[in-house]
């Protein structure tokens, strides 16, 4: 059985391969970006053969096919539904990017806000079971697809990320990974300071949730004091308001990407 999962898993990964190629051959624009992500992301962790090391981390672990398996069961459960939600997730190049930052870290304390399906988080919690150290902590107000909400309760700008009717953000996560997680729902603007307060000193914090300017800005601001020197600051959708790039002048601080709209902040 392992076996067949093994040769299942290197023919998917053959078919990204030639699928990226032939993509890359039609756009050479975003290949090139890509290609300059990747050697951001690879001076950070010390190297291309540290980068290497870690995306086969990833694929022996089975995290991909896990999350595909579920990605499906949440098409057929949201999308297909028509009802305008999304599953939210990073790419999976980006969810490599992200594990690879942790393992290199080597995190104790990590926060994070915005869970919704939990499919960086799962990343997140991979790196951390294969460090043996490190506990995550995530804020998220979920949005349930088929329950009614009263109006003002989500961001207009959200991108309607959905859970399936009748889960819990995070549904999605391996069982086996949730060992290092504790999860709190609501709106980060009220959770994140007690939270911080209780935690102290963080190694790494990590914005997912309500991409506005008031809400990045606040999170920005709240975490970053409570970061160790050396701590790491993650941001999704940094691209969708000036308030990563704003507080990266703030600080002085020059953003390492790990996508075109994410990116990370070294304390």
């Amino acid at each position: 059985m392992g076996a067949t999962i093994r040769s299942a898993a290197l023919s998917a990964g053959l078919k990204r391969r030639l699928y990226r190629a032939a993509r890359d051959l039609r756009h050479p624009g975003p290949a090139q970006e890509r290609r300059r992500i990747r050697n951001e992301v690879a001076r950070f962790l010390g190297g291309r053969d540290a980068l290497a090391g870690y995306e086969r981390e990833v694929r022996r672990s089975g995290l991909m096919e896990h999350l595909l398996d579920k990605g499906r069961e949440h098409h057929e459960a949201v999308v297909a539904t028509g009802a305008g939600h999304s599953l939210g997730a990073i790419g999976y190049t980006e969810g490599v990017y992200l594990y690879a930052v942790l393992r290199t870290v080597r995190p104790e304390v990590v926060v994070e806000t915005g869970v919704a399906n939990g499919f960086s988080t799962a990343f997140s919690l991979l790196a951390l079971q294969a460090n043996e150290a490190g506990h995550l902590n995530s804020i998220d107000l979920p949005r349930e697809v088929g329950r009614d909400y009263e109006p003002g309760t989500f961001y207009e700008g959200e991108g309607r990320a959905g859970i399936p009717p009748g889960s819990e953000p995070g549904w999605l996560i391996p069982q086996a990974l949730k060992e290092r997680w504790t999860l709190v729902l609501g709106r980060s603007q009220e959770e994140l300071p007690p939270l911080l307060a209780q935690l102290g000193t963080l190694d790494v914090f990590m914005h997912d949730s309500e991409h506005s300017f008031d809400c990045m800005w606040f999170e920005f601001n709240a975490a970053w004091p409570a970061l160790a020197p050396g701590g790491v600051l993650i941001s999704d959708d940094v691209n969708s308001t000036e308030a990563f790039g704003r507080f990266a002048a703030l600080e002085g601080r020059e953003p390492v990407r790990l996508a075109r709209g994410m990116a990370l902040l070294r304390k």
